[in-house]
């Protein structure tokens, strides 16, 4: 007799099968979780190098007019930091997992670099703010050096909403005396202000649409000090255009060895050596060298591009003791007249043993 469809047995699978069954479903989707589950983490590896003294998309990185320049041999290469991870995603767990095992990468948290509030618009905002500021701050150093006259002016670039000097004023205003002192920096503006102790106006002369203005400002006390509630920089402007092409990079620890590659191009002979020499590090108009961030992945991307010599700030040491990759020799600088010395001993092949290092 025929059994119907509907009530034919059914065959059971074999065990052994359904648990390979769940063993691959289990593999698969622990796979995915590894390549695509975000974490609260980033992670930082060695991002490209450029030479400062060739070329950028078929364009020169560094360009000089209206004054005499010199032919240039070797590198002076600016290093970079990539992330994986973004203010919205982070790193997935197979790339932390994987800078467990690589000397190359670091763990960081999201925040240390996205404060609360940020995200990719606002940071690469930020750091192209900066990396302007270092390439002004480089040109001022490297025209020091060659004892080539510029002027610079103290410009306003923030002015707070609540602040003292808020509706009184602007944001591109140039200061030009502070309490009937021509107006020189910074340190001198918080000064002038501390001095009023909130019982007296500041009074200031500016520059605004090319209009002098005189104008008055009662500072108010925040946190403890007398402020006016405004942000100021320094302004250089030189007396020959110096072109600066550095594509999509941000930040400002291109600094000094930008200031070498401008100071290479306006001496004459080679100033490498033709040696490739690495660096980072931020740098005053005063020519002083920073910390920056990264130091550990830039040894490493400087050393996957084949570059010997690498100089970092000072400041950095206790990133390099125990992170430099082997066939790397790294010279601590605090000032470009360090570095200026060290990449000249490296030229010459001579003196490089009295070379400083983090170590000493």
């Amino acid at each position: 007799m025929m059994i119907p469809n509907d009530e034919k047995p059914r065959r059971k699978l074999p065990v052994a099968k359904l648990i390979s069954w769940a063993t691959t479903g289990l593999l698969v989707g622990g796979s995915l979780f590894l390549v695509f589950a975000p974490t609260p983490y980033l992670v930082e590896q060695p991002g490209p190098v450029y030479n400062l003294l060739g070329d950028i998309n078929g364009d020169p990185m560094i360009s000089i007019s209206g004054q005499q320049t010199y032919p240039v041999t070797g590198e002076l290469d600016m290093l970079t930091v990539t992330l994986r991870g973004n203010s919205t995603r982070g790193a997935s767990w197979l790339d932390v997992g994987l800078a467990q095992i690589d000397s190359s990468m670091t763990v960081i948290n999201i925040t240390d670099i996205y404060p609360e509030g940020w995200d990719d618009a606002r940071l690469d905002e930020e750091s192209d703010m900066m990396m302007l500021d270092s390439q002004a701050n480089a040109k001022a150093a490297a025209l020091k050096l060659l004892e080539i006259p510029f002027t610079s002016e103290l410009k306003i670039t923030q002015v707070e909403k609540s602040g003292a000097a808020a509706g009184i004023l602007k944001a591109a205003d140039t200061l030009l005396t502070v309490q009937g002192e021509p107006a020189t920096g910074l340190k001198q503006v918080q000064r002038l202000v501390a001095e009023t102790q909130g019982e007296r106006t500041v009074d200031l002369e500016v520059i605004r649409d090319g209009k002098k203005l005189s104008l008055s400002v009662l500072p108010k006390q925040i946190d403890g000090k007398w402020r006016m509630g405004i942000y100021v920089q320094t302004v250089p402007t030189f007396p020959f255009p110096i072109d600066v092409q550095v594509g999509n990079v941000g930040g400002p620890s291109a600094g000094q060895i930008l200031a070498l590659a401008i100071y290479d191009k306006l001496t004459p002979g080679e100033l490498t050596g033709g040696q490739r020499i690495a660096g980072t590090g931020t740098i005053s108009q005063d020519g002083e060298i920073g910390p920056v961030g990264g130091v550990k992945q830039k040894m490493y991307g400087a050393k996957k591009a084949g570059v010997s010599w690498f100089l970092v700030p000072s400041e950095n040491c206790d990133q390099v003791i125990g992170n430099i990759p082997d066939g790397l020799t790294v010279v601590k600088v605090s000032t470009i007249q360090d570095s200026l010395r060290a990449v000249k001993a490296i030229a010459l092949d001579s003196g490089t043993d009295r070379l400083l290092s983090c170590k000493q």
